[in-house]
């Protein structure tokens, strides 16, 4: 009772009397008269405080502003992301004006929990947007830590797929065309990323020097690493058979112009359905890892060449195989 815990606080004149186990408070006229008008003017303050805030939705365009220009925690976030992030917000907004822990649990709830995936995004990005209410005063500080037992955790293993050099040998075995083939190669070879194949540039690779530059990864990071010869004669080859100028992208669709992600993925499908081996750019990544660290490749050196900030993460990717794990042991004599 609030009054009780005014009494007790001393917020409160009254004169503390024990009544058996209980103690009972004994209050003056003038704390009653006070009580009164505390009482009579709180639902007035709360309505002229509710007035002077305004509802979360209306933060949305600034908040965006602040994570495309790197304001709010001096990291400019991607493209990608920010349009994923906008999406759950926009998703949130549609149903909710404020963000609470409630809404927060209720809209989780909702959410089947085989699509981790889509639970995962939505906490991030409420998560995302809870800071810059917090930074425009709007939003308590402890929100962070409220909403942290709300954080999605697996409760299945991802499904994850790899490409064994097998299979690497049988999608290049596919390959109708010079770019096709430096595809396979480049990603086997690098692990690069989706968009990072997508976004890279002629001038990007160093052909005397037998290196290349991946700018703006994933975080905005930007890194180089080293070409192997088989992935150097893939590069020469096709920018002969393409007369492909020192400048553009590397990789075009049929109208000439830069290649999506979208169409990466397709390309790749059609590959892996014609070589029958289920593959993806992240597959391709994943192989990478697996085969360069069963071969001994050092894995600091992995980690960097993946753009990875965590070398757990890079570990991660290992899909080493449970024969390959047998063998192995018994040369452990």
């Amino acid at each position: 009772m609030t009054v009780k815990r005014w009494c007790v606080s001393g917020k409160l004149p009254a004169i503390a009397k024990p009544y058996g186990e209980k103690t009972s408070w004994l209050i003056s006229p003038q704390a009653l008269d006070l009580i009164t008008e505390r009482e009579t003017a709180a639902p007035e303050s709360r309505k002229a405080e509710a007035k002077s805030i305004k509802p979360h939705v209306d933060y949305q365009k600034a908040w965006i502003n602040a994570i495309s220009k790197g304001t709010l925690n001096g990291k400019v976030y991607s493209p990608r992301t920010i349009d994923d992030y906008s999406h759950y917000i926009e998703l949130y907004c549609s149903k909710h004006l404020m963000v609470t822990f409630d809404n927060l649990r209720r809209d989780l709830n909702a959410i089947p929990v085989a699509h981790f995936a889509k639970r995962e995004h939505y906490y991030k990005a409420v998560l995302c947007f809870s800071r810059f209410l917090i930074l425009e005063n709007v939003l308590e500080k402890s929100f962070i830590e409220v909403i942290k037992p709300l954080y999605p955790k697996r409760h299945l293993p991802p499904k994850r797929q790899a490409v064994d050099e097998s299979g690497i040998q049988s999608l290049l075995a596919v390959c109708e065309t010079l770019q096709d083939r430096l595809i396979i190669t480049l990603l086997a070879h690098t692990g690069l990323r989706a968009s990072e194949a997508c976004a890279l540039l002629w001038n990007d690779v160093d052909f005397e020097k037998g290196c290349l530059i991946v700018k703006l990864g994933k975080g905005n990071k930007t890194r180089r690493m080293g070409i192997t010869t088989v992935l150097l004669n893939a590069f020469k080859a096709h920018r002969e058979d393409t007369l492909k100028k020192s400048t553009g992208h590397v990789f075009t669709n049929r109208d000439g112009h830069p290649m999506n992600r979208n169409g990466l993925y397709q390309r790749l499908e059609r590959l892996g359905i014609k070589a029958k081996v289920k593959v993806s750019p992240h597959a391709l990544r994943r192989a990478f890892v697996t085969i360069n660290a069963n071969k001994g490749r050092p894995l600091p050196i992995l980690q960097r060449s993946c753009g990875h900030s965590d070398v757990r993460t890079t570990m991660s990717y290992c899909m080493t195989s449970e024969q390959e794990v047998i063998e192995a042991m018994k040369g452990w004599d």
